[in-house]
């Protein structure tokens, strides 16, 4: 039995990773929250810890108390005030006496990438976190990267919390914005497949690697428009933006983003979109190196055409 606390627990891959790890008796969970209670009804091996994680006596002592020995952090989105967060939340745990393993919010790719092919500002901030984990040399962590979330292209069909972002292809408007030819590789995963991985890593007593790659489907844009316009049956509107604009900061708009500006900021998201774009044609979302699908063969994970196919199908 291993006693677990997630940061950022209440929603999003957090949350998915909550119901994951809560399934049986294996396991006691601890959401740190801001709050005192959470938003949904618990399974009795899940309690919620309110913390503002300013206080590091405090959040020590919280570790500390409750005996935690694992970690796992999903706070988002990378803010100075979130990373600020997680850098203390992993100085009270490497105090704590209890805590041995740390996995901290970076789930997508290796955000230490140079500029030419990841050019995102905010990127800085997390090699914060990663900076501090190295300080800690009682503290084992790991780094999982995933690639892109598949759960977007089954929204709002498919079982997910993850906020609606459609990332370049909008299958509801029968839209696309795509980086580059379409024809680069890029690794996709489900949320639900991250968390049985995630599963895998904290049950193993074997030394964790520095990295965790996990591809759950690898396809390029150009199949996913082909799979997305076999099932909604039509013809999509489809624009194609180059490395030079991309790595300018030039983004097509399709309509999936017009409400995410209510929850990020414009200029932010399609930063974001354009970076992750560049990343795309440049080949960072093609992951080299062992990957834990290979390490825990056992899990079967998703793959995006029948995701889309399961969720699309006779949908308008």
């Amino acid at each position: 039995m291993v006693r677990i606390a997630i940061a950022g627990g209440t929603d999003g891959l957090g949350r998915t990773l909550l119901d994951e790890l809560a399934q049986g008796d294996d396991h006691v969970l601890f959401v740190l929250s801001r709050k005192s209670q959470l938003p949904f009804e618990a399974p009795a091996n899940v309690r919620c810890l309110a913390t503002s994680y300013d206080d590091l006596d405090d959040l020590t002592k919280l570790l500390k108390n409750n005996d935690i020995s694992t970690v796992v952090s999903t706070m988002n989105p990378p803010t100075p005030e979130v990373q600020g967060a997680q850098n203390n939340l992993i100085r009270a745990a490497a105090q704590s006496g209890t805590v041995r393993r740390f996995i901290p919010s970076e789930f997508g790719i290796d955000y230490s990438t140079d500029d030419e092919h990841l050019p995102l500002p905010w990127k800085a901030l997390k090699h914060q976190s990663i900076d501090e984990l190295t300080k800690h040399p009682n503290l084992e962590y790991t780094l999982v990267y995933n690639g892109y979330f598949l759960d977007y292209y089954g929204m709002p069909h498919c079982q997910s919390y993850m906020l609606p972002e459609a990332p370049y292809i909008d299958i509801t408007a029968c839209k696309a914005a795509i980086p580059g030819s379409g024809d680069d590789e890029v690794t996709f995963t489900y949320t639900k497949d991250v968390a049985k991985f995630v599963r895998k890593l904290i049950e193993s007593k074997d030394q964790w690697p520095t990295c965790s790659r996990i591809a759950g489907d690898v396809i390029t844009f150009n199949q996913l428009v082909e799979v997305a316009e076999k099932v909604r049956g039509t013809k999509f509107d489809v624009v194609h933006d180059s490395l030079e604009d991309l790595r300018s900061g030039k983004v097509s708009e399709i309509p999936a983003y017009l409400p995410l500006y209510e929850v990020f900021p414009k200029e932010f998201l399609l930063e974001m979109m354009a970076g992750f774009g560049v990343a795309m044609i440049t080949g960072v979302f093609r992951f080299q190196g062992e990957l834990l699908n290979e390490v825990y063969p056992d899990v079967q994970t998703t793959k995006l055409r029948d995701f889309v196919e399961a969720h699309w199908t006779d949908k308008r």
